[in-house]
């Protein structure tokens, strides 16, 4: 006998039935998506604030379609810290509507649930690509979609859903206009499926005042992108008009000049990060040198950092040394070297990271067209924390920021905005209030 399709079976399920087993309520920002699984749509959009109740509402339709014998569902996600999210709630609901000895959970590779009844619930990470080739699903659960490349999806999870003629949600805040911000688009066009926004006020368990503060705290942007949920063409990035302080790498890398001082940014790798090095001429504040490497001893490495200090008319290094402690510097200040030890901390960083932004957008920098650099800075961002309130820069998930941080080590050191003749910095009177907060204290040694 020919399995049924699922969208004709969730037809048949008692939505307000399990919803009052689960003892859940979905607000106004979430029913509409419970909706559109039921009635089938195929493919399902929802653009989220933060603190829409996206969570809870994934793990609720995952427990509905559990109910459906014989059913196959994914949670993906860029990491599995965010699809255990997920998994948390659903161990809760599951434990509510079903017997003791009905499932069985699993642990590895990633969270899963096997029922009694066939259905099986696998949480899946998209920084391992090659697990996700080679299966069938009934439902797909795609979480902040937007942080994903698109070749996952298109390579990897498209076809998933094919043969079941299975159901993909597709569930993020939005980050600028990127693949996400085309399957949107693409499913309003073609009215092929469901797409529905949600800003954070729509949780009427967010009290007013907490948005408010967010909208008071937060750059522009940032608030638009995160609580609003609005697509914005560049997205709320921290570092605003980095295109047009880039030239050709060609025009920009320099050998030393005998008359010229230089600073050295040195952003040194952990486990599985990379090491970069950024040169910069403190008279034009051009990057005049630049280099990307892994996986080499400590030795060869402070070789290297000295013998490019050495060139560059004996540099001083502006040197990341979280978790290094001073035996790195110290040797490296044994070759003659001064070096200036910089420790990242939350506060630390966010002021290296407020200069940085400073410099790029009065253009006080030079910065070469090298594609890693330009997509950390494209890609970096700032967001509130959740259960802070604190402000928070970081690389997405799955991205690095060692490009960064070694081009904002180097500026750490450079005491002035050198700007082009054509450009003037505001009066004090005119500083943005977002600028006018910064202060910048030079590292201890």
């Amino acid at each position: 006998m020919k399995r049924e399709y699922n969208f004709q079976l969730r037809k048949e399920l008692n939505v307000e039935q399990f919803l009052k087993d689960i003892g859940f309520e979905p607000h106004a920002g979430q029913k509409p998506i419970i909706d559109a699984y039921q009635r089938g749509d195929r493919e399902i959009v929802w653009v989220s604030g933060r603190r829409s109740g996206k969570t809870l509402v994934n793990s609720c339709i995952v427990g509905m379609e559990t109910m459906i014998p014989g059913s196959k569902i994914w949670i993906v996600a860029p990491d599995y810290s965010l699809t255990e999210k997920v998994f948390t709630y659903l161990i809760q609901f599951v434990a509510k509507i079903y017997p003791p000895k009905s499932y069985k959970v699993g642990s590895k590779p990633g969270m899963s649930i096997r029922f009694n009844n066939g259905s099986i619930v696998e949480c899946k990470s998209a920084d391992n690509a090659i697990s996700l080739l080679g299966d069938e699903v009934d439902l797909l659960i795609i979480d902040e979609a937007a942080m994903m490349s698109p070749m996952v999806y298109d390579r990897y999870l498209f076809a998933t859903t094919a043969m079941r003629k299975g159901t993909t949600i597709f569930i993020s805040t939005p980050f600028k206009k990127n693949w996400f911000f085309r399957k949107y688009k693409e499913i309003q066009e073609t009215g092929d499926g469901f797409t529905f926004n949600s800003p954070s006020s729509i949780n009427p368990h967010i009290p007013v005042e907490e948005i408010e503060r967010a909208k008071r705290s937060l750059p522009e942007d940032v608030f638009k992108q995160e609580y609003l949920a609005e697509f914005l063409d560049t997205g709320a990035g921290v570092f605003r008009g980095f295109y047009d302080i880039t030239i050709d790498r060609k025009d920009c890398y320099e050998e030393p000049k005998p008359e010229h001082r230089y600073v050295i940014g040195a952003d040194i790798a952990k486990v599985n990060d990379f090491t970069v090095l950024t040169v910069i001429d403190r008279q034009n504040h051009k990057v005049v040198y630049w280099d990307r490497f892994n996986r080499i001893e400590w030795d060869l490495l402070i070789q290297r950092i000295t013998a490019l200090a050495n060139k560059y008319n004996r540099a001083k290094v502006v040197i990341d040394s979280t978790g290094l402690g001073n035996p790195v510097t110290e040797r490296i200040q044994r070759n003659g070297i001064n070096v200036i030890d910089f420790k990242f901390a939350t506060k630390s960083k966010h002021d290296l990271i407020d200069k940085l932004s400073i410099f790029i957008e009065h253009k006080g920098i030079t910065i070469p067209d090298e594609p890693i650099l330009l997509d950390e800075l494209d890609c970096y961002a700032c967001e509130m924390s959740e259960t802070t309130g604190a402000l928070k820069y970081s690389a997405p998930i799955g991205k690095h920021d060692d490009a960064i941080c070694s081009l904002g080590l180097a500026v750490w050191d450079l005491r002035d905005i050198k700007l082009s003749p054509e450009l003037k910095l505001p009066k004090p009177d005119g500083i943005p209030e977002q600028f006018k907060r910064r202060t910048y204290r030079r590292p201890t040694r």
